[in-house]
C-alpha cells in the first residue's frame, strides 16, 4: 500500500500514536484531505474505542449488511471505525525497547506526529519533542491533552466529560432554574480534533515557509474555552455571568424547541419582525402580531414563558417536517431536530458526500461521517474503512524499514508487535 494519491495534503506523512476521538478525529480530517496516515497502537493496551478484548459484540453490528461471520470485537467497534477512515494501523509494544526503536526508525520518513496521552507518556517513552528532534530536526509534534504540557494541572486527567464543566461550557448549558449540564456529546473531544488539525496544518505550511518544525501543545480545556470566548470575556470586561437559557436566545424570541404531533421536535426562531409576522401567519395566529405581550422583540422577550406556551400548543397540533417546511419557505428559521438514524439518512448531507457508505471487512456496510468541506481545485474523500488492529503492520515494517519475514514473525513471538490479545 502507498499513501494517498488525491487531496490538498497529499505527500505529507504522519506517524500517530492517537486514540479515542480527539487525537483519532484530528488525525482522520488530516487523511481524509490527503495525508498518509500511519497509526501506532499497543496490542496490549487497545484503543479505548476499541474497547476491550472480551467486550460483546452487539446484535446491530454482528448483524450488519456484510457483516463477517468472523468478527472480533477490537475490529468492529462503531466509535474506533467513525473516527479512524483513511489510515493505516501498525501495532508496537512502546515499553519494549525494540517497540521504540522500530518507532523512531519510522520518524525520519514522517512529517509529523500526533499523540494524546498524558503529558508524562512521551516522556517516560523517550520519544518527547526533544527526543523526536534529536532524529529529525524539522519535525512536527502535536500533543492534545486534557490541560497542556506546562502548568499545575499538566498531570491531572481528563476527557470531554469532565472538560465540559472545567472549561465553563457547563455553567452555559441548561435551564435558568436547573443545574449546569453536559453536552452529552463529549464536545470538548471533536474541538480538540479540530484544533489539532489546524494546528497541523498551520505548522506544516511554517515549515514549507522556514524550514523549521514546531511542537504544538494543544490543551483541550483551552480549546473548548475559546467556543464560549465571548461569555468569558463578558464576565472579565463587565463581571456579568449569563444565566442558562436553555433552548433561548439571549436577545430574540422566540427561539426554541418544540414537541410535533408526531412524537417529534421541532426547532423554530424568529430573528426579525419580518419572520415573526410569518410565522404568526402560518400558525394562523395574527392576533399574537397585536397582542401587546408579543407584538415587537421587546415584549415578546419580556414574555417569553407566556409565548412559549402558545408556540408550544401550535406546533403539538402540526406534523414536525411540512411545518418546518413550509416555515422555511415563509423564511423563518426552523428545522426538525434529527436523530442520529435520521442524520445518517439525511438526503442533503448525502447528495453532498458528507455522510458515506463504508463497507469495513468485519463489521460490513454503516454510514459514515466524510469530508466536512469541498475544494475547488483538489479533492478529498473518504478513501478505506478503518485498519483492522495490526492490518498493515507487517507491510509498513517491510515497505519502510525493509523487515523480512523472518524478523518480522520474531517480532511477533517477542509480543514486540500482533493484533488481538496477547497469548
Amino acid at each position: 500500500m502507498t499513501g494517498p494519491r488525491f487531496g490538498p495534503l497529499h505527500g505529507y506523512r504522519g506517524i500517530v500514536l492517537t486514540q479515542a476521538w480527539a487525537g483519532s478525529y484530528a488525525t482522520q480530517i488530516l487523511g481524509m484531505l490527503g495525508a498518509e496516515i500511519i497509526q501506532v497502537e499497543f496490542h496490549g493496551r487497545p484503543d479505548s474505542w476499541r474497547g476491550a478484548y472480551d467486550r460483546p459484540i452487539p446484535d446491530t453490528v454482528r448483524d450488519a449488511p456484510g457483516a463477517s461471520a468472523n468478527q472480533h470485537t477490537w475490529n468492529v467497534n462503531p466509535n474506533y471505525n467513525s473516527v479512524n477512515l483513511n489510515k493505516q494501523c501498525i501495532t508496537l509494544d512502546l515499553t519494549h525497547p525494540d517497540g521504540v526503536e522500530i518507532f523512531k526508525r519510522l520518524v525520519p520518513l514522517a512529517d509529523f506526529v500526533v499523540e494524546n496521552f498524558a503529558p508524562r507518556v512521551i516522556g517516560n517513552l523517550g520519544i518527547d519533542y526533544d527526543a523526536l528532534r534529536q532524529i529529525k530536526p524539522d519535525i512536527i509534534l502535536c500533543s492534545l491533552s486534557a490541560f497542556g504540557n506546562n502548568g499545575p494541572w499538566r498531570d491531572v486527567p481528563g476527557i470531554g466529560g469532565t472538560i465540559e464543566p472545567i472549561s465553563g461550557m457547563s455553567a452555559l448549558l441548561g435551564y435558568e432554574d436547573g443545574p449546569p449540564l453536559n453536552s452529552g456529546q463529549m464536545y470538548p473531544d471533536a474541538a480538540a480534533g479540530l484544533n489539532g488539525f489546524a494546528g497541523i496544518v498551520t505548522a506544516l505550511m511554517h515549515r514549507e515557509m522556514t524550514g523549521e518544525g514546531q511542537y504544538i501543545d494543544l490543551s483541550m480545556q483551552e480549546a473548548s474555552l475559546a467556543f464560549i470566548g465571548d461569555a468569558m470575556l463578558e464576565e472579565r470586561m463587565t463581571g456579568n455571568v449569563r444565566v442558562r437559557l436553555g433552548n433561548r436566545h439571549m436577545t430574540f424570541a422566540p427561539h426554541g424547541i418544540y414537541a410535533a404531533a408526531d412524537g417529534n421536535w421541532l426547532a423554530l426562531a424568529a430573528e426579525t419582525e419580518a419572520q415573526w409576522a410569518a410565522l404568526s401567519g402560518i400558525a394562523g395566529h395574527e392576533e399574537w402580531l397585536r397582542d401587546a405581550r408579543f407584538g415587537v422583540n421587546e415584549a415578546r422577550k419580556a414574555n417569553e414563558d407566556a409565548l412559549d406556551v402558545e408556540i408550544g400548543a401550535w406546533v403539538a397540533g402540526e406534523e414536525r417536517d411540512s411545518l418546518a417546511e413550509q416555515l422555511s419557505q415563509a423564511g423563518v428559521m426552523a428545522a426538525p431536530v434529527l436523530d442520529a438514524h435520521e442524520v445518517a439518512a439525511d438526503k442533503a448531507l448525502r447528495d453532498r458526500g458528507f455522510i458515506v457508505e463504508v463497507e469495513h471487512p468485519e463489521a460490513g456496510v454503516h454510514p459514515q461521517s466524510g469530508v466536512p468541506v469541498r475544494f475547488s481545485d483538489t479533492r478529498a474523500k473518504v478513501e478505506r474503512h478503518a485498519p483492522l488492529q495490526g492490518q498493515h503492520t507487517q507491510e509498513v515494517l517491510e515497505r519502510f524499514l525493509g523487515v523480512e519475514e523472518v524478523e518480522y514473525q520474531d517480532l511477533l513471538k517477542r509480543g514486540v508487535t500482533g493484533a488481538g490479545p496477547s497469548n
